[in-house]
């Protein structure tokens, strides 16, 4: 009969613990499904911002000396030369040619703009514009948690993990909110990272100031339970666990005697 219990417990135990390692790897693999339904993602270009930071770069064509394009390269008020802020206005005060509404509008199109505006002022005009930086914003169950700055114009959800160094253990993987700001109204979009799909979502490209937030998964609240259980009455399991020791010692030795 003894016999008979201590391999039930052991089976149940073995079930137990099969459980729980499904469960871990089905709530942290990342990918477990959806690879087979990816299509090609079509990128799109990143518009203009307030608050953004723009590089602005001009040159003449016409001769080597590019002393005629100086009073263009002068940059905003308090930048660097050729560095302007977008204003909360979605506006930059541009040499010459004064406030410009930039918001919305892309770097080349943009580009463009500055081109037919200032072709009155510099012969042969060539103008280079390009973000500073595309800021974006992780917090929660990250390892490397915080501000991230990327030089380029398309940043993806997978950057910004890489940059962030991944999950923590603890990270809740199916549920990864991105909040962006959009037309002066805050939207909350969930993305989840165990299913490929994520390649296809519309929020796979990141903007200028996202929020990427990762929560905690269920296995951390479990095991804190776990933990507080066995601060409670980790205690009396142990006397529990003692006297029933000493029992079974008594009843072996009554036993022998006998």
């Amino acid at each position: 009969m003894k016999k008979q219990f201590l391999a039930f417990g052991f089976l149940v135990f073995l079930f137990t613990s099969c459980l729980n390692t499904k469960k871990y790897r089905d709530e942290m693999q990342l990918f477990q499904k959806g690879l087979d339904s990816i299509g090609t993602y079509q990128y799109h270009e990143t518009t203009i911002k307030p608050g953004d930071n723009l590089i602005v770069k001009v040159y003449t064509q016409a001769t080597n000396n590019q002393e005629q394009a100086t009073v263009l390269n002068m940059g905003g008020l308090g930048k660097s030369d050729g560095t302007y802020m977008v204003n909360l206005q979605g506006q930059i005060d541009f040499p010459r040619i004064g406030l410009q509404k930039v918001e919305g509008l892309t770097t080349k199109e943009l580009k463009q703009l500055l081109i037919n505006k200032w072709t009155p002022y510099i012969k042969d005009i060539g103008v280079n514009v390009q973000l500073e930086e595309i800021t974006i914003n992780m917090i929660g169950e990250f390892k490397g948690p915080g501000v991230k700055k990327f030089k380029k114009e398309t940043v993806t959800l997978m950057d910004a993990l890489a940059e962030a160094n991944g999950f923590t253990d603890e990270g809740l993987r199916k549920e990864v909110l991105v909040i962006r700001e959009e037309n002066g109204k805050r939207n909350v979009y969930k993305v989840d990272f165990r299913d490929a799909k994520l390649y296809n979502s519309s929020v796979y490209q990141l903007q200028q100031n996202d929020l990427v937030v990762a929560g905690i998964s269920e296995i951390k609240f479990e095991q804190k339970a776990s933990q507080n259980f066995t601060q409670k009455f980790g205690p009396v399991l142990t006397f529990i666990g003692l006297f029933n020791f000493v029992l079974s010692i008594v009843i072996l030795v009554s036993t022998l005697n006998r």
